[in-house]
């Protein structure tokens, strides 16, 4: 029971598929570096059409396209320096570096991502440049190749109060590069208001 316990607990901070740390660890890592009081930047990353990729080529597929995932998150915020990556769930993720110079960081993840994210879609599909998914009513939809996006709120000393007005802003930010076509990301710099 002791055993079955620890695993449970394991699960509800570590991503089973991953094994990065999950929600608790991120909102406890964020609220450590708000009162440490230094800049950090906070990113926000998620696939964009996934669900649609998963319709096409099942979920063990969508598990390994997010595998892949991580592992470039994980390697190119250790190639940055000292940063923390988590697991959110599904396709979205969360890296907190120092800094607030995170644009070099964002291309790297871009650009590796774009490099052989091909590898998972069959050549018909690359050819096409999409993928076909029927919606509820059978009707045949076309969803580009699934990309990146990478939303960032860069954390001034005294920007935020808690981590919820982080998530706020970075819901802003995500809604903006979302809307762009293909990886890409924004970065949210605004000051603090008095």
């Amino acid at each position: 029971v002791k055993n079955l316990n620890r695993l449970l607990a394991s699960n509800r901070t570590v991503s089973p598929l991953t094994g990065l740390p999950g929600n608790v660890q991120i909102h406890a890592e964020l609220k450590k570096r708000i009162q440490r009081k230094e800049p950090f930047s906070v990113l926000y990353l998620d696939l964009d059409n996934f669900k649609a990729y998963n319709d096409v080529y099942g979920f063990l597929k969508g598990d390994q396209i997010i595998e892949y995932t991580a592992n470039i998150i994980v390697n190119a915020v250790h190639n940055y320096g000292n940063g923390f990556v988590g697991h959110i769930g599904g396709d979205d993720f969360v890296a907190i570096v120092p800094g607030t110079n995170c644009e070099k960081l964002c291309q790297n993840i871009i650009s590796h991502f774009d490099t052989n994210v091909s590898k998972f879609f069959t050549q018909d599909d690359l050819e096409k440049g999409y993928i076909e998914v029927a919606n509820r009513k059978g009707i045949i939809e076309k969803f580009p190749l699934t990309s990146i996006s990478i939303a960032v709120v860069v954390v001034d000393k005294g920007r935020f109060a808690n981590i919820l007005e982080i998530g706020d802003t970075a819901a802003q930010v995500k809604h903006a590069v979302k809307a762009v076509m293909g990886s890409s990301y924004a970065i949210d710099r605004r000051r603090h208001r008095f």
